[in-house]
C-alpha cells in the first residue's frame, strides 16, 4: 500500500534529522515533511493527484507567436491567442500596480527620512552652539 510506504518516508526524515543535543528533539525539513504528508492526504483520498504530484513541473513559455506554429484549428489558434494576450495584458497591469505602489512607498520613505535628517541637522546645530557657549563661558 503506498500509504505505508510514505509513512516510512516520513519515518526517515524524522530519524536523519539533526538532534538537539541533552534533548529528544529532532530538527526536521518542515517542507519535506508536509510534502510527504499532502502526499499521504492524497493516497488516502482516492486521487489520482499522486503520480500528478511526483512529476517534473515543466516550464512552458507561450507567446502568441508559438501558437501559430502548432497545429491547432484556426479557432482554437484565435482563442489561444486571445488569452495570451489577455494574460500579457493582465501581467502588464500588475507590473504597473506594482510600479506605482513601489514609487508611493518610495516617497513616503523619502518623506520620512527628510524628515528625520532635518531633525538631525538641528539637532547637531543645537549642540554646535551648546559646545560654543560652554567654550565661551570657560574662557572668561
Amino acid at each position: 500500500m503506498k500509504v505505508l510506504g510514505l509513512l516510512d518516508t516520513l519515518e526517515s526524515v524524522v530519524l536523519e534529522g539533526f538532534k538537539l543535543p541533552l534533548t529528544k528533539k529532532v530538527m526536521i525539513n518542515e517542507e519535506q515533511v508536509l510534502k510527504i504528508i499532502d502526499k499521504i492526504r492524497l493516497v488516502l483520498q482516492g486521487g489520482d493527484e499522486f503520480q500528478k504530484t511526483d512529476k517534473i513541473e515543466k516550464k512552458v513559455e507561450i507567446s502568441p507567436s508559438s501558437i501559430q506554429s502548432e497545429d491547432l484549428p484556426e479557432t482554437e489558434k484565435g482563442k489561444a491567442t486571445e488569452i495570451v494576450q489577455q494574460a500579457y495584458g493582465l501581467a502588464k497591469e500588475i507590473r504597473e500596480g506594482a510600479d506605482k505602489y513601489a514609487d508611493e512607498v518610495l516617497s513616503n520613505l523619502e518623506l520620512s527620512t527628510t524628515r528625520v535628517l532635518r531633525t538631525i541637522k538641528a539637532g547637531r546645530e543645537r549642540l554646535v552652539k551648546t559646545v560654543q557657549g560652554k567654550a565661551e563661558d570657560a574662557e572668561s
